[in-house]
């Protein structure tokens, strides 16, 4: 039965994720509030099981034009968002976000997020790689998104090879609000891949393409390229990740730093 429901499971993803592909075809500039930089795993709450992670991220050298008039600029800020994650059982998370940008010496709430992550396909269930998909709302203030609801699907395929993981996320964004309701959604991908050092650490790279609104041609400089070097630390008494980024072409901020920690709850 449970290997039938894999199967289901992924048929269903696959599926998805060619619908995805079909409308790999993108362009156009869209603001993004750099809230949280980081690719998704095989990482899930079991279900009663809660966790909090803190991110982190600073641009010190960024993108000084804004899109639209009276835009926040990643240049020069920081973005701090505490994560709430709550396991709930049959193969499914909740997690709520509330971000808060540092800015021209101001802090201010920037947007609040709710999501859900399934993943049915697991590498502790027998499965031979993992799979799922998240699914996320966000109100994010006007000065950081000129869509003021938003909505994103986060699909998550890959599978740990020994001391190496590989994981990809293509990811569609759909603003749920003016001025964008009525315009075609975003395609971009979030990729990872690393090696176990020790029991505890770990180094690897991370690739992030946001290829903006589908069915335009595609502009690789007004697409955002950015990749960072990373270290991962899986120990006590705080996990994290930490790395410093750079940007590829341009319309990506040249410089950023990002961490996420991993706090312990009762």
């Amino acid at each position: 039965m449970m290997k039938m429901q894999a199967r289901l499971s992924t048929v269903l993803l696959a599926q998805l994720l060619f619908i995805a592909g079909l409308m790999l075809a993108p362009s156009v500039s869209q603001a993004v509030l750099q809230d949280e930089i980081q690719v998704y795993d095989d990482e899930i709450n079991a279900k009663g099981e809660s966790s909090l992670e803190l991110h982190v991220n600073s641009t010190p050298r960024g993108v000084q034009n804004p899109s639209y008039p009276g835009e926040v600029m990643n240049n020069n800020g920081v973005r701090i968002t505490p994560e709430l994650a709550y396991g709930l059982g049959h193969d499914l998370e909740a997690g709520l976000y509330i971000s808060y940008v540092n800015y021209d010496n101001k802090f201010q709430y920037a947007a609040s997020k709710v999501r859900l992550k399934w993943l049915p396909i697991r590498e502790d269930k027998g499965d031979d790689f993992f799979a799922g998909a998240n699914l996320e709302i966000s109100n994010i203030q006007p000065q950081f998104d000129e869509s003021r609801y938003n909505s994103e699907v986060r699909f998550i395929i890959g599978k740990h090879f020994d001391e190496w993981l590989f994981s990809f996320n293509p990811i569609i964004d759909m603003p749920l609000s003016q001025p964008y309701v009525h315009q075609a959604p975003y395609f971009s991908t979030a990729t990872r891949l690393s090696r176990e050092i020790t029991p505890e650490w770990a180094l690897g790279a991370e690739y992030y393409s946001n290829l903006n609104q589908i069915n335009q041609p595609i502009n690789y400089q007004n697409t955002q390229q950015l990749g960072f070097l990373m270290a991962y630390y899986d120990g006590k008494p705080i996990s994290f990740q930490a790395g410093v980024g750079k940007g590829f072409s341009n319309s990506t901020d040249s410089l950023t730093l990002k961490a996420i920690f991993s706090i312990p709850l009762p």
